[in-house]
């Protein structure tokens, strides 16, 4: 097991506009930690992409419970934040000074289901990396 490189109470995935990378995250993230996730977005859209709900799906996923959040409503001072695109953490700014950055292209430009299923395995893999590396505070799992 390797050693944590964090501790948090909870995991924040945020991309722009909180319609698929940011949800595919926390989806993973619930499958492989105890830690609570959460998402959100520096410009939100008005709804999930209908083809990240699909994606999900198709790998065991469930965005059932997914709405779309804006960072300012979502962020908790003891936050880990992961920016999965590369504008929002141009755009959070100092608001999150402490976080993690991955450039997970954004799968809605093309739209393709092709595009989705990418993404999905990109962030699979970060979130498989990740997960064992971050702790709850106090050091249990939960």
């Amino acid at each position: 097991m390797p050693t944590p490189l964090r501790t948090a109470p909870r995991v924040v995935f945020v991309c722009t506009h909180n319609s698929a990378r940011s949800h595919l995250a926390a989806a993973l993230w619930k499958r492989h930690s105890t830690i609570l996730t959460a998402s959100a977005g520096t410009d939100p859209a008005r709804r999930v992409h209908p083809r990240a709900v699909q994606a999900a799906r198709k790998h065991g996923l469930s965005l059932a419970s997914a709405r779309i959040a804006h960072i300012d409503e979502t962020l908790r001072p003891d936050d880990l934040v992961v920016a999965v695109c590369d504008n929002a953490h141009e755009q959070l700014g100092p608001q999150a000074a402490d976080r993690l950055h991955w450039s997970v292209p954004d799968p809605t430009r093309t739209g393709t289901d092709d595009a989705f299923a990418d993404a999905l395995s990109d962030l699979a893999d970060r979130v498989d990396r990740l997960a064992p590396a971050v702790r709850p505070p106090g050091g249990s799992d939960g």
